[in-house]
């Protein structure tokens, strides 16, 4: 799928919601949520390719696949996070939405535990 299409389902989506919303709400939410869920899946297809060229790079300059794998979990919870927390926002529900990014945050950071535990090793060498 193109920008282009990405973007039509994006303006068809929001003109569809604004006037769901004059005259029934909720429904106005689903579609909301729908049209965020096509977009991701079609972004996340059009990653694939992207994905591919980072595992292949990563082998031919030998970096542990490690860090990779890290590296794709975090990008994987900010996404879900993101469109998880402007869900909430459209239905009006702003608090519930920042602690769902709060917990993004924190799934970051535990994701992200091995790697600084790596980190604080080569700092450590280096030091004694």
């Amino acid at each position: 799928m193109n920008i282009a299409s990405i973007v039509g389902i994006g303006i068809v989506a929001a003109a569809l919601s604004a006037v769901m919303k004059k005259f029934g709400g909720i429904s106005s939410l689903f579609v909301s949520i729908a049209a965020s869920l096509l977009i991701l899946y079609a972004v996340l297809l059009s990653l694939s390719p992207l994905i591919g060229l980072v595992d292949e790079l990563s082998q031919s300059a030998n970096a542990e696949s490690a860090y990779i794998t890290i590296l794709m979990k975090a990008l994987a919870v900010c996404f879900i996070t993101q469109l998880a927390a402007d869900s909430c926002r459209d239905s009006g529900e702003g608090a519930i939405a920042s602690k769902i990014e709060l917990a993004g945050k924190t799934a970051v950071l535990l994701i992200s535990v091995p790697l600084f535990r790596s980190l604080l090793e080569i700092v450590k060498e280096l030091i004694l």
